[in-house]
Formats: structure tokens, C-alpha cells, sequence
């Protein structure tokens, strides 16, 4: 079972804090890209996977390169998995942009078949492309879709979720639940209004229904264990829900 709050790496919260995640609030989704500072997320997961491989679920994310000519696929793969002293990750994370490729089913059954990667994922900043994936009108392989949502940016709302099938669905990951910061900011708020809190954009993400797991970047051990109360919150109520789509609709008006 997959925990609803992700960590991602990079952002600067010690290897400690992240392997306290794990051990007191079941944290097991640790999200890898080589786009990040990684340091600390390489040593947690090194650690954790001596002995609960089997119950931590690792993502690897592939930057976009233009398609998939330059770096292979599977080189990347095997590149890191050296570096993290893993057999395989369990999510492959891909940044796709039209036209999509069979060159990209390929190399991923080839690594699926090796016993590299279990599931796979696409990442998008084309954000109607996920739904033509779940409705199946472009073909890709996407077992899960990491899709940005947050109260400014709440499109998904219309060309991601209403179209997910009813059975066999991807999983649904969040990232940017809080706007880059821009929901916690005091001098973006509307006039009378107090700046949310991560913890109130990680509910908001996870009040959704279609919403599987949310990811946060805390930078320190204390914002870690803040972020993390979420997981015993449960989802906003009807009063903060409207509160929270308010400032985001101000601050979208503002962008």
C-alpha cells in the first residue's frame, strides 16, 4: 500500500527526517529526480532499502530531453539504479509532450521485462493529454498520472479527472500543492484573509476523491513532521474548502 503524502527529494530535509517518515508515519512513496539536489534522498532510500525494499515504493523521474532521442531510456535507468544500489525502482516517471512514440512502449516493456521498472508514469505540462491517455485516445503507457493541482490551478478538476475510467485507472499523483508557495504568501492573500498553510493545500489536494497521493518538498525536519499531520486530518470541511478555492481564484486572477 502506497502512503497518501509522497517526499520528494532536493529540497533539503536531512536523510534522517525522511527515514523517521518511514519508521513513524509510514511515508514508503520517495519521489528521485536527477533534476533535484539528491544527496539526502539517496542516502534514506540507501538505508531503508537494506531491509524494507518490499515496502517502500521508489519513483524515478526522466527530465524531458526532446522526445527520446539523445540519452536511452534504458541507460538512465540503469544509471541510477546503480547509484541508489537498487535491483529496480517501482515507478518510472516520464515527461511526455505530443506526438507520442512507440519507441517509448518499447523500451519500456523491454524494461519491465528485465525486471527493471514495475509501473510506469507520465508527467505533462500538456495537461488535456492525460485525459486523451485515461480515455483512451492516445496510447501510452501509464499505469500513473503525476499531474500539478493545487486551489490556483485547479484544471485538472475538467480535463484530468472527469475523464478517468471507472476500473482499472492510473493512480493519481499531485505535485505543487501549493502553488510553488505562492498560497502561503501573506501579500498574496485577498484583503481580510489569513495565508493558508502547506497543511491546508496537501487537505485540499487530498479532499479530492480521484486523489491518490500528494507529494511535498519540505526543506527541514520540522516542516516534515507539520506536513505530516495531514495524514490523521482527514479531508477539508465544506467551510475551509470554500476558503481555500477563494484565495486560490484571487491569486489565479492575479497571475
Amino acid at each position: 500500500m502506497v502512503s497518501r503524502i509522497g517526499l520528494a527529494s532536493g529540497y533539503g530535509v536531512p536523510a534522517a527526517a525522511i527515514e523517521k517518515a518511514f519508521h513513524e508515519y509510514g511515508v514508503n512513496y520517495f519521489y528521485v529526480s536527477p533534476m533535484l539536489n539528491l544527496s539526502n534522498m539517496v542516502e534514506a532510500t540507501r538505508n531503508l532499502s537494506a531491509s524494507h525494499r518490499d515496502e517502500l515504493c521508489i519513483v524515478l523521474a526522466r527530465p524531458y530531453l526532446g522526445g527520446f532521442g539523445g540519452l536511452r531510456l534504458e541507460s538512465f535507468v540503469e544509471r541510477w539504479l546503480k547509484k541508489l544500489k537498487l535491483d529496480w525502482v517501482d515507478l518510472l516517471l516520464q515527461d511526455l509532450r505530443p506526438p507520442l512514440s512507440q519507441r517509448l512502449t518499447d523500451r519500456v516493456d523491454r524494461l519491465r521485462d528485465n525486471g527493471k521498472v514495475r509501473f510506469v508514469g507520465m508527467s505533462s505540462h500538456k495537461r488535456p493529454l492525460f485525459g486523451r491517455v485515461a480515455s483512451g485516445e492516445a496510447k501510452a503507457p501509464a499505469d500513473f498520472f503525476h499531474v500539478r493541482y493545487n486551489a490556483v490551478h485547479t484544471g485538472a478538476e475538467h480535463d484530468v479527472f472527469p475523464h478517468l475510467p471507472r476500473e482499472d485507472r492510473p493512480g493519481i499523483v499531485i505535485f505543487t500543492a501549493t502553488c510553488w508557495r505562492k498560497l502561503l504568501k501573506p501579500k498574496l492573500m485577498p484583503a481580510g484573509h489569513h495565508p493558508l498553510t502547506a497543511a491546508d493545500c496537501y487537505r485540499f489536494v487530498l479532499s479530492h476523491p480521484d486523489v491518490n497521493v500528494c507529494v511535498t518538498g519540505p526543506s527541514t525536519a520540522a516542516q516534515m513532521e507539520d506536513n505530516l499531520k495531514v495524514l490523521n486530518a482527514g479531508p477539508l470541511n465544506d467551510e475551509d474548502m470554500d476558503r481555500v478555492r477563494r484565495i486560490g481564484k484571487h491569486i489565479y486572477g492575479k497571475e
